[in-house]
């Protein structure tokens, strides 16, 4: 659990609400009316208006958006039924300090007037305690996505945007046709990963223009691990590396690998690679979904 989570004024604007989630370097940020939550304003929102509009509308308030669900959970709730909660009902977790309710959103009316959320609790968090607790280790295979959209390292940051909206994924691969001699090939090389964090740090933040190459604002330095790699030890490296997605690759990549003191043996199969063998990706969603299941 992330105790005291950032909150905002159902009063303030859409533009003034990214910011205080670039600034204080969170994905999900909690809106309150009358002192209490109304709902979870977060990349996805920023996603919709960029897509369908182009711009953050600054006569947008928060009150006015549809804003993510959530539920709440009080401090005996377990890890477990936290976690099942999260995937059956698609909504963001906050502790409150009074007791759990269903998935709420919308209008303030309903909360309870002496609610006080203390905490939030975020797909990662999640997955680092289960990494901690899990005695099983599953393999990936029931939940690894092998949809993988990308986009080329010289198209618009627009075009990144706009299929992670309409896809509804967080991250997309960004990637290089190979040269071969004087000839293009199809064989594609793989640059670097685009990131709804990517887009709120590099690209927002600093007033980048979303016509902007992709190339210039995504994560260049990609890790990747083998497909092979079991649920524990993925869950283990998001944790290591602070990453909420990890690419799947087919062969065991020849390149530099991580500081061998993060690592145990198994691990040393996770490196940073920049061939062309992807094959799947796993969010931390996804292992979420992968822990509570085998519990």
């Amino acid at each position: 659990m992330s105790k005291n989570p950032v909150m905002a004024h159902s009063n303030v604007n859409l533009p003034g609400g990214v910011d205080i989630m670039t600034t204080n370097n969170i994905s999900n940020l909690v809106v309150v009316e009358n002192r209490k939550p109304i709902g979870v304003l977060t990349e996805r929102e920023v996603l919709h208006y960029l897509t369908n509009y182009r711009t953050i509308p600054a006569d947008k308030l928060l009150k006015d958006i549809v804003l993510q669900p959530f539920c709440t959970v009080d401090l005996k709730t377990t890890l477990l039924e936290a976690a099942k909660m999260m995937i059956r009902k698609r909504g963001r977790i906050l502790v409150s300090s009074t007791g759990s309710s269903e998935v709420r959103g919308g209008s303030a009316g309903n909360q309870d007037s002496d609610e006080k959320i203390v905490g939030i609790i975020t797909a990662s968090d999640m997955v680092k305690a289960f990494a901690e607790q899990m005695d099983k280790d599953p393999t990936l295979r029931s939940v690894m996505s092998k949809r993988i959209c990308s986009v080329n390292l010289n198209d618009p940051i627009y075009d990144a945007i706009r299929i992670m909206y309409t896809d509804d994924i967080g991250s997309v691969i960004v990637v290089e046709n190979e040269k071969s001699g004087n000839s293009i090939s199809k064989r594609r090389r793989l640059y670097g990963i685009f990131t709804e964090r990517d887009l709120l740090t590099r690209v927002l933040s600093n007033d980048v223009s979303i016509d902007e190459h992709v190339k210039d604002y995504c994560s260049t330095e990609l890790l990747t691990a083998h497909i092979g790699i079991r649920a524990t030890e993925a869950a283990k490296t998001m944790c290591i590396k602070k990453i909420k997605r990890l690419p799947l690759t087919t062969e065991v990549p020849a390149t530099r690998t991580l500081g061998t003191e993060e690592m145990s043996t198994s691990e040393k199969r996770i490196r940073i690679d920049d061939k062309y063998n992807l094959e799947a990706i796993i969010t931390a969603r996804d292992l979420v979904d992968l822990f509570q299941s085998n519990e």
